[in-house]
Order: structure tokens, then sequence, then C-alpha cells
């Protein structure tokens, strides 16, 4: 085997090894963003149990280490999810179809 060929085989060997690797990260990243959601679910569940046990933002945040901000936001977006899942039902249940969308003054 000559050098050109040698050379040829070491780059398509790291050609191999570096897209193998890129796709171990892809995996890794995948798992941890499962990883992230699950405890983005458990968190909000608990944020929600802590308002119905009167707890104030401030306290669960800092139980949990982060920002008053960061945990009313993770609150909010489970009010907001669960309020727009019971429209939904309750637009099924008066036989109404979705809402429409606000028409833009001229």
């Amino acid at each position: 085997m000559n050098e050109i060929e040698r050379a040829r085989q070491i780059l398509q060997e790291e050609r191999e090894t570096v897209l193998s690797e890129l796709r171990e990260q892809r995996r890794i990243a995948e798992e941890a963003a499962r990883a992230q959601r699950e405890w983005r679910a458990a968190v909000q569940e608990l944020l929600e149990r802590g308002r119905t046990a009167d707890l104030s933002v401030a306290e669960m945040a800092d139980a949990l280490g982060v920002s008053r901000q960061w945990a009313n936001h993770l609150a909010k977006r489970r009010r907001a999810a669960a309020y727009r899942v019971a429209q939904e039902q309750a637009r099924k249940r008066m036989g109404c179809g979705p809402p429409e969308a606000p028409s833009q003054p001229a």
C-alpha cells in the first residue's frame, strides 16, 4: 500500500470514527432531553401541589434552587395547559368547533 492509499484509509477511518461519536452524542442528547422533560413535568406537578398547599412561589423557588421568575414560569405553563384542555373539553361538550381567530383591524 502506497502513502496515498494509506492516507485515504486513515482519513476514512477518522470519518467513520467521528460519525460514530456524533451519533453517540446525539443519543446522549436525546436521552438528556427526555430526562429534562420528565423533570420539568415532575417539578410542575410539585409546584401545583405547593400552590394548593399555600406555599409561596419564593419558598418553592428557594427549595428548588431556581429564581422565583423561573418557578412562576413553570407553574403558569402547567396551569395554561390545563386551562386549554378544559376549554377544549367544554367546546366538545357544547358541540362547538375551535375558536375563531380574532379579525385584524383594517
